[in-house]
């Protein structure tokens, strides 16, 4: 009897296209039933998984061993077991349930937007691991019977009330094991301050479960889930604190979570910069009052303060909270979406770069029988395309994953690094085919502007400036650029393609390296 499908996602919590992908590549085979194969999916697991790139999404369960074992003493010196304890989770770990412990410097900076407080108020954190938090909450005056903390974990749980214990002499009865995402909860609470899990892995009916329970059938991803968990939970004028990931604040996958967010005042913005060792990923927060008083916001950076109004980013593209940027930067986006402009949503044909699932496999620097060039993202610059070094052999069937072959063949196409924080735009006249570091683009028939126009447009360094100013990103989304203002009326009057001309007609100038509104 083979394995199901479901069975295979469910163990190792993936989704069904990366499970396809396996088996179109004869990493897992299928019986005559469409069940995997006992045989193949034993083997796959004992020399595969772990070992081939094909997989690295999945492989983050197998990175080492999650059953760590933590024994707590409640003589141990609790600020100590905190971090012994954080220090001995595992990479799996971690990643599975996007656990990262918030630095003491990270949590006084959120706590600078408290007020002054009353003997009354409440404090929760509903993830509150180690109490990081918590104790955070007692040094700033909270009474220790109104502070509450929640988690999943037990052992973190003990090394909390150990906290707790040894900072007011006595255990804690409202640091409990309490799942939010599951159990029903009607308290609500002056203040909540918290660093939810990032990404926790979810299966697929978890995923669907949650996305109705709390987000209108939206998925979104475990951190997201806890904002809007929250907000069910804090006090009407309540003050709602989260450490997030700074994809949050920008993604198109958050949207509709910020859009509900941005209905509430926002008192303070911070970027964190890379607050957890061994995480790339940068922390920003935000800080709220449950009420609907739009004002200006306070921004912090590495390296400035200053105020933003909350306004700009509910008139920026899917709410983007683009909070890095000055109020002068800004005004300059709102300039610029000021003018005439279409956008490229349902304009043109979308495709992916050539995903093979082994490059070195598939790959050659030779020419042989049946092969055909095949271009990189690097081998994209601005308007132009450099000759191939390598050769791919012409046949989809034995590649992971491919767009049409009839679009990489059209006369024309618009192909763009993927993997890139710049826009870097070339046309393709020659049929070529790209590996997925570069994406491509065919303008459909009496489109708004030609394809040249649309390469010398998106090349430009005010289009740049833009696209960083509102994304932030080091990758170069369809969704993104589908939200761009394409100045499609510049064209009609101008036949040469100049970007100082550009600029006269949007009425901007250079100035000390950024862009400015002409006076």
């Amino acid at each position: 009897m083979g394995i199901k499908f479901d069975s295979v996602k469910n163990e190792l919590n993936i989704s069904s296209a990366t499970l396809k992908n396996w088996i179109k590549t004869n990493c897992l085979t299928t019986d005559k039933k469409g069940f995997i194969t006992t045989e193949s999916y034993d083997y796959f697991k004992k020399n595969v998984l772990g070992k081939s790139r094909l997989n690295k999404r999945a492989n983050k369960q197998h990175f080492d061993n999650p059953d760590t074992v933590f024994n707590v003493n409640n003589n141990d010196d609790a600020e100590q077991s905190a971090i012994q304890y954080e220090q001995s989770l595992s990479i799996a770990q971690k990643n599975k349930k996007g656990i990262y412990y918030t630095p003491s410097s990270s949590i006084d900076d959120m706590f600078c937007a408290l007020p002054a407080l009353s003997a009354t108020d409440t404090f929760l954190d509903p993830c509150c691991g180690t109490g990081n938090f918590l104790i955070k909450a007692l040094e700033k005056g909270f009474k220790p019977e109104n502070i509450y903390g929640f988690d999943v974990d037990e052992t973190a749980l003990k090394i909390a009330n150990n906290r707790f214990y040894q900072a007011v002499g006595k255990h804690s009865n409202n640091i409990k094991l309490i799942n939010l995402l599951e159990d029903k909860h009607a308290q609500k609470y002056d203040f909540i301050f918290t660093n939810p899990p990032w990404g926790y892995k979810f299966n697929a009916q978890q995923k669907i479960n949650y996305a109705n329970k709390f987000n209108n059938g939206i998925k979104v991803d475990s951190s997201a889930l806890f904002v809007l968990i929250c907000l069910n939970i804090i006090q009407k004028n309540g003050m709602l604190g989260v450490l997030l990931p700074d994809a949050f604040f920008n993604i198109t996958a958050f949207k509709s979570v910020r859009k509900i967010l941005l209905q509430k005042t926002f008192v303070q913005l911070i970027n964190h910069n890379k607050a957890f060792d061994g995480l790339q990923t940068r922390a920003y927060s935000f800080v709220i009052k449950n009420n609907n008083n739009l004002t200006n916001i306070k921004c912090k950076t590495a390296t400035s303060q200053y105020t933003r109004k909350q306004t700009d980013f509910i008139k920026n593209p899917n709410y983007i909270i683009n909070f890095d940027i000055t109020e002068a930067q800004a005004k300059i986006i709102s300039h610029l979406y000021s003018y005439p402009h279409q956008t490229l949503a349902g304009k043109a044909q979308w495709g992916l770069g050539i995903v093979t699932g082994d490059n070195a496999k598939h790959l050659s620097t030779t020419k042989k029988a049946n092969c055909k060039p095949i271009c990189k993202g690097r081998d994209i610059n601005k308007g132009e395309i450099k000759k191939s070094q390598f050769y791919i052999i012409d046949d989809f069937a034995k590649l992971q994953q491919t767009a049409d072959k009839n679009l990489y063949l059209a006369d024309k196409k618009i192909v763009y690094r993927f993997i890139s924080s710049n826009l870097i735009f070339a046309l393709d006249d020659k049929q070529r085919y790209f590996l997925n570091s570069a994406n491509f683009l065919i303008l459909n028939q009496n489109t708004l502007l030609a394809e040249e126009q649309l390469v010398f447009l998106m090349n430009t360094e005010i289009m740049n400036w833009l696209f960083k100013k509102l994304f932030r990103t080091h990758k170069v989304l369809r969704s993104d650029l589908e939200k761009l203002p394409i100045f499609n009326e510049f064209f009609k009057t101008h036949n040469d393609y100049c970007e100082q001309d550009l600029h006269q007609y949007l009425n901007i100038e250079k100035h000390n390296g950024t862009f400015r509104i002409k006076k």
